[in-house]
């Protein structure tokens, strides 16, 4: 089986031909910033090898950091009509609520809740308001919005709501690309709304990135079909990934991770990717996939998905002594003062606070536990009758320490 794959970085691009698992030719060209450039560059580097020349080739697949770049540059992002389904069980904490202020800013247009969703064992709440739902669509049409996220309360049991929601879009407003959480998430509403929320948001560059990854591969004379890798180191069809960008959202460091698993034959290891806009992170990475970290944040919010387990790696400190210097003109090294403190910092390991138990005084042990009552951690006070409790403060006995 004969592959071609493409890594599309923020600053090189990378081509592979691959048979099987043996690496049969490698190419190297600078990422341009329309990214059909690069690619068309280095596929015809690629193709004058033999072997690609013959055009028998099973799939192209295609990874590329432009979606998380474009979260975390905020640059090139839509602008989304949040809609939760869930009044009133999920009305304290609204949608972007844990959201960088400036990305929620630039992403949110329209914020919208409405009654419905279902319980943990799939049962309504309340009946889906579908009439505050069609206003809802109307106002979006009004606005001239393009991209919706909607998200139930505990849709992956019962979808039927955000199901309901998605045919009254189409029929108010057939323009907007809608996200339905269920889709994309598990249980667990602040999660699974972001995550559809960063897809919504991303849905429009999303289809230019394909648009512009196909016609490299027309322009190359390439017939075989288009895939990109997934977070978690599958592969996903070109059609879809344009649904659903957040799915690929964490494929750069999949694509290391993989990489280095497959090339090492080993199947426990430690992966090191450097990164231009990530100085340096470190993977665990197992035969296949690291298991996702249960609270992961990605750009600043929580979206879940199976993404690897991410490390920060202190391995950075070289890059930001290089950055001190740069930036204040005199010498600095890891063991100078302000990076020392930077590096020795997780290494430093706080003292234990140590286990400290009240001490009752002799009188509580001769007269028995339940007539004294706890005011603070080391003090204790009898009452005046025992068992009764105080009526006013000035009654307040006066209060006996522990020895």
């Amino acid at each position: 089986m004969l592959r071609i794959g493409v890594d599309v970085g923020g600053t090189n691009t990378d081509a592979v031909l691959v048979a099987g698992r043996d690496v049969v030719h490698a190419v190297k060209t600078p990422t341009t910033a329309d990214v059909t450039g690069g690619i068309i560059a280095a596929l015809a580097k690629l193709g004058e090898h033999p072997e690609v020349a013959r055009g028998d080739l099973d799939a192209v697949v295609i990874g590329t950091t432009h979606f998380v770049n474009a979260v975390v540059q905020r640059r090139g992002l839509g602008r989304v009509a949040a809609i939760r389904i869930g009044l009133p069980a999920a009305a304290s904490l609204p949608p972007f609520c844990d959201w960088p202020p400036d990305l929620a800013g630039q992403v949110c247009a329209e914020l919208f809740m409405l009654e419905g969703g279902h319980d943990y064992d799939g049962r309504p709440i309340v009946p889906f308001d579908e009439a505050g739902m069609r206003r809802v669509a109307q106002r979006i049409r009004g606005c001239g919005i393009d991209a919706v996220a909607v998200a139930a309360i505990f849709s992956p049991i019962d979808r039927s709501c955000e199901e309901r929601a998605r045919a009254i879009l189409a029929e108010e407003c057939p323009h907007a690309a809608v996200t339905l959480s269920a889709d994309l998430g598990r249980i667990g509403l602040l999660e699974r709304e972001n995550a559809a929320l960063l897809n919504a948001a991303l849905v429009s560059p999303a289809r230019n990135v394909v648009a512009g990854f196909r016609q490299a591969i027309a322009a190359s004379g390439i017939t075989a079909p288009l895939y990109l890798t997934q977070n978690d180191g599958t592969v996903l069809d070109a059609s879809a990934a344009m649904a659903l960008p957040v799915m690929t959202f964490a494929s750069g460091p999949t694509n290391s991770m993989r990489g280095a698993a497959v090339l090492s034959g080993l199947a426990d290891a430690i992966v090191v990717d450097v990164g231009a806009l990530r100085p340096m992170s470190e993977r665990c990475a197992t035969a296949f996939r690291a298991r996702p970290m249960p609270r992961s944040r990605s750009a600043g919010c929580g979206p879940c998905s199976a993404c690897p387990t991410l490390f920060r790696s202190r391995l950075a400190a070289a890059a930001l002594s290089a950055r001190y210097r740069l930036r204040s003109g005199r010498r600095a090294s890891v063991t100078g003062s302000p990076m020392r403190r930077w590096c020795l910092a997780g290494r430093r390991r706080r003292r234990p606070m140590p286990r400290s138990r009240p001490v009752l005084p002799r009188s509580a042990i001769a007269d028995g536990l339940p007539h004294f009552r706890r005011i603070s951690h080391r003090r204790w006070w009898r009452s005046p009758d025992r068992g009764s409790k105080m009526s006013s403060t000035a009654s307040r006995p006066r209060r006996a320490r522990c020895r």
